[in-house]
């Protein structure tokens, strides 16, 4: 306190924490990353799918589709709760689907570009090379388990659950 006021003295320079991926040469910008190994890329994938799988449902059911998660019939009110309760966990599990489908996607993805990066690291020259034609491989696996997963959404989103509409 100066003269009864307060006087607040600045540091003359004030020196900022380095981040974590940046040098004196600039910032790290790894050259080979697959896209999937970001997790909005993996969400947006997964969240596209679902949405496409409730898109054929209503096309394909028309507006009886939605009764998988709004379904109140029964012979008898304990039956109706039941009903109720299973539409209410249908809608859940279909929440659930787009997080599994993600993180699922992103976390396979993400752990063979970390076993790439540690093989890099302790021997860079010919060691990683069969590592790099292993994560290809399986690439091409993630691709057809989430094709695979996507095409039995599609045909769950598409049975008739209603005893009227058995002629398939």
């Amino acid at each position: 306190m100066a003269g009864g006021s307060i006087v607040l003295a600045a540091p003359e320079r004030v020196q900022e924490a380095p981040a974590a991926a940046e040098g004196e040469h600039g910032k790290f910008i790894p050259l080979f990353r697959a896209p999937s190994a970001d997790l909005n890329v993996t969400f947006a994938l997964a969240i596209s799918t679902m949405v496409m799988v409730q898109i054929w449902g209503v096309r394909f059911l028309g507006g009886s589709y939605f009764h998988k998660f709004f379904n109140f019939s029964g012979p008898n009110p304990f039956m109706k709760g039941i009903n109720g309760f299973v539409g209410i966990l249908e809608l859940v599990s279909e929440f659930a689907r787009v997080i599994a489908f993600g993180f699922r996607l992103f976390g396979n993805v993400f752990a063979g570009e970390i076993v790439l990066a540690t093989m890099a690291f302790l021997v860079a020259f010919l060691l990683p090379v069969p590592f790099y034609v292993l994560e290809l491989f399986v690439g091409f696996v993630q691709a057809l388990v989430f094709m695979m997963l996507a095409l039995v959404f599609f045909h769950m989103a598409t049975i008739s659950h209603g005893s009227h509409d058995e002629h398939h």
